[in-house]
């Protein structure tokens, strides 16, 4: 937690530095200065956002067999929020550790819950992605690609046979990665559960609705720096800033996300000082709120997990 405390701090201060230096300290401070009348909408947009996410991750957990109750579901993830900067998504894992603590289900079930909820949230940037070029008539490769890749990895664990063929092989071939093994088929299994169509196909729909307040941000910024831009263009760009970040696997996919997000706004010909100053705002509500409130409610997250359900 100390670690993590160290890291948001750290990061968010080079965010700015990194804002200031480019564009300069005035122009950063008159744009952002700028969204004031609009705050409201913002916190809004973010609880809008951080509420699509966790219905999905409670239905999924649901679907999974998982019997936990929706207020300790929801203190849970939002503790989990606070580790967003951590790196290998420890704040996923501590939301695991919190239910296994709490109802003794077995990690390799939990697992399962943790990689769709990453695929969600892949899926979800893929096609709005897709959607968005597809209304823009940007091209056959921008609309289609980012579907052919998300129905490939869907397909991968959704028919796992190739994939626990393989697993055998390894264990026939060097004997010492059996135990491990099994445990990935058995992962393999109860994550091909959650991306039957019946459970994917509406947490797919929920998450795609929650992340669709991002590029709202981003284009609603936009609009206030005096700059007209189309919302589908945000939801574009967005979705490819967030895949590109989490491509880097930094925590919060850090610099790779505002890298691409500036750039891509740079390249729609958006002035330099409202990309970086969209780009700011917009991580600060997606990244930064959702982490301080993660912040505030770990200590009651922790204190419930301690208390198991039968008491």
């Amino acid at each position: 937690v100390e670690w993590t405390i160290v890291s948001a701090v750290v990061a968010g201060a080079l965010l700015l530095t990194a804002a200031a230096a480019v564009v300069g300290i005035g122009p950063l401070v008159e744009n952002l200065g700028m969204l004031r009348p609009i705050l409201g909408w913002i916190v809004l947009a973010m609880l809008w956002q951080v509420g699509g996410r966790f219905l999905r991750w409670f239905l999924l957990s649901r679907a999974l067999g998982v019997p936990i109750a929706a207020l300790d579901a929801g203190l849970y993830y939002a503790a989990g929020l606070g580790m967003a900067l951590t790196p290998g998504r420890v704040g996923e894992i501590l939301r695991l550790w919190l239910i296994q603590r709490q109802l003794r289900t077995p990690y390799r079930r939990l697992g399962a819950l943790y990689l769709a909820d990453r695929l969600g949230d892949a899926s979800a940037y893929l096609a709005m992605l897709a959607i968005a070029s597809g209304l823009r008539a940007e091209g056959a490769l921008m609309t289609w690609g980012p579907l052919a890749v998300m129905a490939t990895g869907i397909a991968a664990i959704l028919y796992p046979r190739p994939l626990l063929a393989l697993s055998a092989l390894a264990c026939g071939l060097i004997p010492r990665l059996r135990s491990p093994f099994a445990w990935l088929r058995r992962l393999l299994r109860n994550t091909s559960v959650l991306l039957r169509p019946r459970i994917y196909l509406p947490s797919l729909a929920i998450g795609l609705v929650g992340w669709c307040a991002a590029p709202a941000v981003l284009w609603l910024a936009l609009s206030r720096m005096g700059v007209a831009f189309d919302p589908l263009g945000a939801a574009a760009i967005y979705a490819a800033a967030a895949l590109t970040g989490g491509a880097t696997m930094l925590p919060g996919g850090g610099g790779g996300t505002e890298v691409a997000m500036v750039g891509l706004l740079l390249a729609a010909r958006v002035p330099l000082e409202a990309a970086v100053a969209a780009t700011v705002a917009t991580r600060i509500t997606f990244l930064w709120l959702p982490v301080g409130l993660g912040f505030l409610l770990l200590p009651a997250a922790l204190r419930r997990a301690r208390r198991p359900v039968a008491a």
